[in-house]
């Protein structure tokens, strides 16, 4: 059995209890197995392994919220560590390599960065020398967290607008990456607000939606939307087919739960029938979303693993000539500390793109400080080492984005899904989600294997999935998001 100790300053019950929330992940950042305990004043973790790791834990930072922080990598030892100093240690030693990465590339640094950066450094140094004296070592800890979470979003700030400025300067006189918003359509297809923010719409059909009753396949509600989108001039991706979120599989499955060969060519027989049906008409295709990270009709994560490979197989072979790709949730995979699933987003991407079965690029979906299946919220320099570690898959990346607007309760979302209010820097409202969502956005855009962004709910008047996500109250009420998007899409984006 691996331990690692860490020593804890003083915190209220409701820290201890988030506290329960960590995991420890080894060199590929994928999460092992593991339980927490209290022991006093420790914090335990009990693994089967016992290498090296590092923990992550949701950590309070004045005027930050409650991001999810990491420690360096740490060695099993019987002492404890201190876990405000290795907190603060973990995020210097990431926001200075990461500074060194990018100046190696061209990036240039200012001095407002340098001289946050030089504070956090003071404040480590005092942490670190007065480890016998526990309450300023903890403040200096504080102070230096503080001071380093600037610097990682003031770099953060820094690579966006010198990436952007190269690649407008050295290429088409604006960007190729598809903003995309899901539409929100009736049979007619109208839609009940703009869509100047948006050159590319992602049509919803997923299976439940498209074929509510066994064999009846209601094709004018994709139909509808897919007018829409030519009427608009905008580009097409559809998607997913298969979400194995088990609420959005239709009813009538359930009937074969646990039946994986049943299941299996019921799921090949409808996406040869979709593809069949749209084939030559729509280009790029999310197959399956979720696989190897849900609970869905009893599905082992082999059996999710077996039916999206066979999947992708069909599709390939009924439509060559459209795009394929694979939706992950959760992709910090925070949820694999339960041992339920084994192989987790990265290595079940990466495998399914050695794999030769025509894999066309990976989606994300990016709900940070949402419950499940949202993710525990991170700040915009996590999400940066997030996207550059999916891109070592080699394939391109698509970003589905969901950011509040408020954290009370929305009737039109689903079922048990709340907004973490206590996790955000500020209680979730308008002003914070035009403030973080255009920050999250821009950042995406810049990474040149990003290939399109997509905003989750359109309206809040409409059924959808994380509350309080959309751009628009309703048809007459846009947020204050809506404005910068269209903004955003008329100065970069073709």
């Amino acid at each position: 059995m691996g331990l690692l100790k860490f020593r804890l300053p003083p915190l209220d019950a409701r820290r201890l209890e988030r506290l329960k929330r960590a995991y420890v992940v080894g060199p590929d950042r994928s999460p092992f197995p593991m339980q927490v305990e209290f022991r006093g004043d420790l914090l335990v973790c009990k693994r089967e392994a016992t290498e090296s790791g590092r923990l992550h834990v949701p950590w309070a930072v004045a005027g930050h919220g409650e991001p999810v922080l990491g420690t360096s990598t740490l060695a099993e030892r019987p002492e404890p560590y201190d876990l405000a100093l290795e907190l603060a240690r973990g995020r210097l030693c990431e926001v200075r390599d990461q500074l060194g990465d990018w100046s190696q590339l061209g990036l240039v640094v200012t001095g407002d960065l340098q001289e946050l950066l030089a504070r956090a450094q003071s404040a480590f140094s005092r942490a670190a020398t007065r480890r016998d004296r526990r309450d300023e070592m903890n403040a200096a800890a504080s102070e230096c967290l503080a001071a380093t979470l600037q610097a990682g979003r003031r770099l953060i700030d820094l690579y966006v607008g010198q990436v952007l400025q190269t690649r407008l300067a050295g290429g088409p006189s604006k960007l190729p990456t598809s903003l995309a918003c899901v539409l929100d359509c009736d049979p007619k297809g109208r839609v009940p607000v703009s869509l100047e923010a948006f050159n590319a719409a992602r049509i919803r059909c997923h299976w439940k939606f498209l074929e509510p009753d066994e064999g009846n396949p209601l094709w004018e509600r994709v139909d509808s939307q897919l007018a829409t989108a030519r009427r608009n001039g905008m580009t097409i991706h559809a998607g997913p087919l298969i979400d194995l979120r088990e609420e959005m599989l239709p009813d009538w499955l359930t009937l074969w739960r646990d039946d994986f060969d049943t299941i299996l060519a019921m799921s090949v027989d409808f996406v040869k029938s979709v593809l069949m049906h749209y084939r030559g008409r729509i280009p790029v295709w999310t197959l399956v979303h979720r696989a190897g990270s849900s609970d869905a009709m009893g599905l082992s994560e082999e059996d999710q693993i077996r039916l999206t490979a066979r999947l992708l197989q069909v599709a390939r072979q009924t439509d060559p000539g459209a795009q394929f790709l694979v939706g992950f949730d959760r992709p910090w995979a925070e949820w694999m500390t339960s041992g339920r699933f084994q192989l987790g987003p990265l290595h079940l991407a990466d495998y399914l793109a050695r794999s030769d079965l025509g894999l066309s690029g990976i989606e994300l979906e990016i709900a940070p400080g949402f419950g499940r299946p949202g993710s525990l919220y991170r700040d915009l320099f996590d999400f940066s080492k997030l996207l550059d570690l999916f891109a070592l898959v080699n394939l391109p990346i698509a970003v589905n984005l969901a950011i509040p607007s408020n954290s009370g309760s929305d009737p039109q979302a689903a079922p048990g899904i709340v907004v973490e209010a206590a996790e955000w820097p500020e209680p979730p409202g308008e002003a914070s989600q035009l403030q973080i969502a255009s920050a999250w956005v821009s950042l995406a855009v810049a990474k040149p294997f990003v290939r399109s962004v997509t905003w989750s709910t359109l309206t809040d008047d409409h059924p959808h999935l994380y509350p309080f996500s959309g751009l628009h109250h309703d048809s007459t009420r846009p947020k204050q998001l809506a404005a910068w998007l269209a903004d955003f899409r008329r100065r970069l984006l073709a």
